[in-house]
């Protein structure tokens, strides 16, 4: 059964300041600011433990306009918007995945979920939060993906060959089943490495990209190296495992990440993919970060900062470079594991309250709790499952950790 308004639910207040130091003022409230982070259920969409009205959104999937029904959780998005509190309102979605390729290798051990797989040239990192989805028959967890399986990944990339993915899709059993499907090809997203100006070829992570025949959009001239690009290809990798690219364009200016004006605020939640530096510089995502005397830590210290954390960061630009004004460590998976049947259901908004296993254990759900509806029995999943569609009896699988003695769902899973 569901009980409504008799739980109180703890709800994580994003609070964005809006005050800028060392510059004498701030943006105002209002005023649309930048959120990157993965979908984690839908009211409309919550990203970054915020709820945000898509109803008046423009959404593009890929660059093609799109509608909130084509976004999944696990997407990693970026939002232009506001918020507050716990609400907000997008005006713009946006979401493109790192990498949809071909599988090289797989070293997830058969029976397990999680592990690394090499998707062209990209270690994918699979962890227990994250959200798989085929459309090819028999393969339903991580371990049955196999090599020359096509793949689409979204997650916390550092844009140099790793990548922790938040959501997988296996779309295709094989390139050529692939393309009959979707003539612009594979794709791969990173920064250049080891380019020399006219070798046409260059690396992205471990795979190297022969480009002899390709398109060039808006490509330089001389070396491509550090360059944030795209590549899209048709014939897939040659006799020595090179990508042979059908198009190699430069993907949001060259640059991996969020770019904005003075002033204008980002909240990126993400893992730390660079450490802490003598510069006082880290990375999110690829994207990088100041701090300086004014930024405030929440669960985490400076010299933590190290490759791997999961963080959320509220910031603002100043003369190009992004001012962390906040950084919070952010809770992950800590192997902490319940199956079985809900008892009750209480609920005190779109996707916070509590769920009752029937032994008596109590777990709250909150705003940043991951939400999967995974039933294939004669029930056809909802892709926009929240708590709200929960119910007496249902079978579930919880991730959650233990806060001191309180119960916090990371992932909820409800399964045949």
């Amino acid at each position: 059964m569901k009980i409504n308004g008799l739980f109180k639910s703890v709800v994580i207040i994003l609070l964005s300041t809006l005050i800028v130091a060392c510059g004498g003022g701030g943006s105002s409230a209002g005023s649309n600011s930048t959120y990157t982070g993965a979908i984690t259920g839908f009211g409309s969409i919550f990203v970054n433990g915020v709820e945000f009205d898509t109803s008046g959104a423009s959404i593009r999937i890929d660059d093609k306009s799109g509608t909130e029904s084509d976004l999944k959780v696990g997407m990693q998005v970026t939002i232009s918007g506001q918020e507050n509190g716990s609400t907000g309102t997008a005006s713009n979605v946006t979401f493109s995945d790192d990498l949809e390729g071909i599988v090289i290798s797989n070293a997830i051990v058969s029976g397990q979920a999680t592990g690394d797989m090499n998707i062209m040239g990209q270690t994918v990192t699979i962890t227990d939060t994250t959200i798989m989805e085929s459309k090819v028959a028999g393969v339903v967890t991580p371990d049955q993906i196999t090599t020359g399986m096509i793949v689409e990944v979204s997650g916390s990339s550092s844009g140099t060959g790793s990548i922790t993915a938040t959501r997988i899709e296996v779309k295709a059993s094989d390139l050529a089943t692939y393309l009959a499907a979707h003539t612009e090809g594979i794709e791969l997203k990173g920064i250049v490495k080891n380019h020399v100006a006219g070798s046409f070829q260059f690396d992205v992570g471990g795979m190297t990209i022969d480009y002899a025949g390709a398109k060039l959009d808006n490509m330089p001239a001389g070396s491509y190296n550090g360059l944030y690009v795209e590549v899209k290809s048709i014939q897939g990798l040659d006799q020595s495992n090179n990508l042979v690219a059908s198009k190699v364009e430069l993907e949001n200016n060259g640059i991996k990440g969020s770019q904005g004006s003075d002033k204008h605020e980002l909240e990126v939640h993400g893992l730390i993919s660079k450490d802490i530096a003598g510069d006082n510089t880290f990375s999110v995502n690829g994207q990088v970060f100041k701090v300086d005397t004014n930024t405030r830590y929440s669960g985490i210290s400076k010299g933590a900062l190290l490759t791997g954390v999961m963080v959320k960061v509220e910031a603002y630009f100043m003369n190009g470079v992004l001012i962390a004004r906040k950084v919070k460590k952010e809770n992950t998976s800590s192997g902490l594991k319940i199956k079985g049947n809900v008892a009750t259901v209480t609920t005190s908004g779109t996707n916070t309250g509590t769920v009752t296993m029937q032994d008596g254990t109590v777990i709250i759900v909150d705003s940043n709790t991951i939400m999967k509806d995974s039933r294939n029995n004669g029930v056809v999943p909802n892709p926009h499952f929240n708590l709200q569609g929960l119910s007496q009896g249902d079978y579930v699988k919880i991730d959650y950790i233990n806060n001191g003695g309180t119960l916090v769902a990371i992932k909820l899973e409800r399964e045949n």
